[in-house]
């Protein structure tokens, strides 16, 4: 068992996480390939994220030559609170292993009480302050980029939204595969090009980047398009491979 906690009062909820994890008064958030529970401890809520027993091969590399996903949740984590970027405040991580294989592994963090994702702003063209937020997001965005913060994962479900007064609050979650390098434009648009299918989504997206990078608006939209056909070959050569792996 190995573990690292941000301070000595979480002690007990990390070294009995499994204990507090299978509490069925937990709420379940999410349970498909990993599960997210809300776990309370010491009458507060925190949300619990068990990652799921790699395959064999995964075992020895997490055991022996790569940081597990709860640990690089952590570590990212901590690392943007540090940069001044919102994410729910880590508590912990906890890795299950046998001498020789990794098992399971859990990441705790606080619970924040957002009020929405970004996703449900791209899929309601009559949301309250629709125009707004995506601007406010967007200034978010190239906040994370100018801080060279590229969230590998940056989709609607992994963005949340909390109003404050007359203003939106942006938090990232689901950290674990991130870098933190110098950021040129095309990477810059990659990130923000798995957001929307939108055309008038993204066509408001990069007019609102422009504004805010001064980067000119037809730079930003040729790297953009760039980054779309790159993923389009991307998933049809994964949709490929997954058809010989049927047929073989």
């Amino acid at each position: 068992m190995n573990y690292k906690i941000i301070n000595l009062s979480y002690q007990d909820l990390i070294t009995n996480i499994k204990t507090y994890f299978q509490d069925e008064k937990n709420i379940t958030l999410f349970q498909k390939r990993n599960t997210i529970k809300i776990v309370i401890f010491q009458n507060k809520q925190y949300v619990v994220k068990s990652f799921k027993i790699p395959h064999l091969l995964n075992q020895i590399v997490y055991k022996f030559f790569r940081d597990s996903k709860a640990k690089r949740s952590y570590e990212n984590s901590v690392k943007l609170i540090n940069l001044n970027i919102n994410t729910p405040k880590p508590i912990g991580y906890i890795e299950f292993s046998s001498p020789f294989l990794f098992q399971e592994s859990f990441y705790i963090s606080e619970f924040f009480n957002y009020d929405f994702e970004i996703r449900a702003v791209f899929n309601d063209k009559e949301f309250k302050d629709r125009e707004k937020i995506l601007k406010e997001f967007i200034i978010f965005s190239y906040d994370l980029h100018q801080k060279g913060i590229y969230h590998i994962d940056y989709s609607p479900g992994n963005i949340l939204v909390k109003q404050e007064n007359s203003s939106y609050i942006f938090s990232i979650i689901d950290v674990n595969r991130m870098k933190f390098l110098k950021m040129d434009i095309k990477l810059k648009m990659k990130s923000l090009s798995k957001l929307t299918k939108d055309d008038e989504d993204n066509t408001l997206l990069l007019h609102f980047y422009h504004k805010v990078s001064n980067i000119p608006l037809e730079e930003l939209e040729k790297d953009f398009q760039y980054a779309l056909l790159e993923e389009k070959a991307y998933l049809e050569k994964k949709k490929r491979l997954k058809k010989l792996q049927r047929k073989s």
